[in-house]
């Protein structure tokens, strides 16, 4: 294919045992999402009506676009893994509740309201996975295939939740599916928990932006983003495609139901037909992603939704429905699968959950305003008038977008593994994203067969290595010492003390590195006090005699 790259079988990337665990609790907490809002519209609107429902979806949106900032602030902290499990954990509590309540036949208050709050929780999920799954992978790559692997479990889902919703519903009503998707929360719970080790702690916290708070790095951050050509039109689609999500919710129920006459599974179908396009969409994405240029695609996906809706709009009957609900998930799968990779690599990555943090409080606002817009346009002119108007609104989108969004293609380059391995380096931890990019910038990967030596005790260092993958052995004096693995790193004690190098490395296993040259590491280093004094303190760990030496890089001299 013309200006594509060869990416890695998605088997290599599923031989990673931590991103399997991080793919299985993505996939519950997904599938839940899908289910919820299909039972949650269902039960309003049996219970009292469709204002209800209509009430009901607007108020799911409200309480996670205003805690989705705090949301990313959490998740740009320095333990992302241990937010998703406490997420996780309170959304399973917060479901039982709700599940109890609906089987007791309380008011429908007090089953939405603690259902609504597991809902909120997964303005969590994303930010922190847009950091995790990078630090899990060790190329570029890799990200690629776990970013389609999510885009598989996201379209899985779309397909997967209304149909697993509208069978739960058809045996037992809407609160079995709030007592499965309970359960669901508390299996991501399980799988995320061992995971929370690989988080650096609370001592590698990065620097901050104005003031140094999370708030001001997030500012500086969207002012950066700013600067990148083409970033702010992306994140405006990434959040304003939620238009359609937000009316297709009510507009399922409304059409089902009262134009289709399918009944209370009737919304499930219908946003299981979405889903099937949704998982074809994941599909076509495996190939369609290894191009080099994404913006386009991204442009044509939402062109493909505006013109299906007014397919539906024209010819309302449930045969048409069935037949172009495919081509609006699709259209969508691959228009959020490419711009969510495009502004991973475009974000500054000191707070990049921040910004996708962001991303999901505009989309649930614009979720919010989708759902509101149906209702209106519903009451007044009807079901047609209500998918006109929203395919207008995303065309317009589209119009004021398009020519910006031709240059986010040459912005999204950031070196996102290396940075995020980077990251778990007690050396490079509190660096600011800025420089901790450069020196990502700077990195050369190599690699080392079993049994090669990488460097030699007693002969001059001039760069620092990081191991990206495989295991290395250390011998000091001809005395084994220790294995280190991926990330950790070696080579520091040379280059800050100005010595030979006090050990020989040799590969253990195939291993995978980054190479970092004298000049970048020095500079990083040793100009923030913060990352200056991790590396003494790792090089006096690791070669003791250092606490007596009399050098002038050392922060203690």
């Amino acid at each position: 294919m013309t200006g594509a790259r060869q990416l890695p079988p998605i088997s290599t990337a599923l031989r990673n045992p931590e991103l399997r665990r991080v793919l299985v609790a993505y996939l519950a907490s997904v599938i839940s999402e899908w289910a919820l809002w299909v039972a949650l519209l269902v039960y309003a609107y049996e219970r009292s009506g469709k204002m209800a429902a209509g009430l009901v979806s607007i108020s799911l949106f409200v309480p996670g676009a205003l805690i989705a900032p705090f949301a990313g602030a959490a998740a740009d902290g320095p333990r992302p893994t241990k937010v998703l499990a406490n997420v996780s954990a309170i959304q399973a509590v917060a479901l039982a509740i709700s599940a109890c309540f609906a089987y007791l036949r309380w008011p429908l208050l007090t089953v939405i309201v603690p259902a609504a709050a597991a809902l909120t929780m997964l303005s969590y999920i994303r930010p922190c996975f847009s950091v995790v799954v990078p630090g899990l992978v060790k190329s570029a790559g890799e990200l690629t295939v776990a970013n389609l692997l999510t885009g598989y479990c996201d379209s899985a889902c779309v397909l997967a939740g209304p149909l697993a919703a509208s069978a739960l519903i058809a045996l037992d009503g809407p609160p079995i599916v709030l007592a499965v998707t309970a359960s669901l929360a508390a299996l991501a719970l399980l799988v995320t928990l061992p995971l929370v080790r690989l988080d650096p702690g609370p001592g590698a916290q990065p620097a901050l932006g104005r003031e140094g708070s999370r708030t001001g790095a997030l500012i500086d951050g969207v002012r950066a983003l700013s600067q990148r050509k083409g970033a702010v039109p992306l994140l405006s689609v990434l959040g304003g495609q939620y238009v359609l999500i937000g009316a297709l919710d009510l507009l399922y129920v409304v059409l089902a139901t009262e134009k289709f006459g399918l009944g209370a599974s009737g919304p499930g179908i219908l946003g299981a037909a979405f889903g099937v396009g949704a998982l074809l969409g994941a599909a076509a994405s495996t190939v369609l992603v290894a191009r080099k240029r994404l913006a386009p695609l991204l442009m044509l996906s939402l062109l493909g939704i505006c013109g299906s809706l007014a397919v539906i709009a024209g010819f309302t009957t449930y045969a048409v429905a069935l037949v172009v609900l495919p081509v609006v998930g699709l259209s969508r799968a691959v228009l959020d699968l490419t711009g969510r990779m495009l502004m991973q690599r475009a974000a500054p990555q000191d707070v990049l959950a921040s910004i996708f943090a962001t991303m999901e409080s505009l989309s649930l606002i614009a979720a919010a305003l989708g759902s509101l817009v149906a209702q209106v346009i519903l009451a007044v002119a009807g079901v047609r008038a209500a998918l006109v108007a929203v395919a207008a609104v995303l065309g317009l989108l589209l119009l004021l977008t398009a020519r910006r969004l031709v240059q986010i293609d040459a912005s999204a380059d950031a070196p996102v593994v290396a940075i995020r391995l980077l990251r778990r380096l007690a050396l490079f931890a509190p660096l600011p994203g800025p420089a901790l990019e450069g020196v990502a910038r700077a990195a050369r990967p190599i690699r080392f067969s079993p049994g090669e030596r990488i460097i030699r005790e007693g002969e001059a260092g001039d760069s620092y290595y990081a191991i990206v993958a495989g295991e290395v052995d250390v011998t000091m004096e001809g005395r084994h010492r220790r294995v280190m693995a991926r990330g950790q790193g070696f080579g520091e004690i040379a280059l800050l003390a100005d010595v030979l190098r006090t050990a020989t490395i040799i590969a253990r296993t195939d291993v995978d590195l980054l190479e970092i040259g004298r000049p970048a590491f020095l500079t990083a280093v040793t100009g923030h006090d913060a990352s200056k004094q991790a590396a003494w303190g790792v090089a006096r760990t690791l070669h003791p005699v250092l606490e007596t030496a009399d050098n002038d890089g050392d922060p203690d001299q």
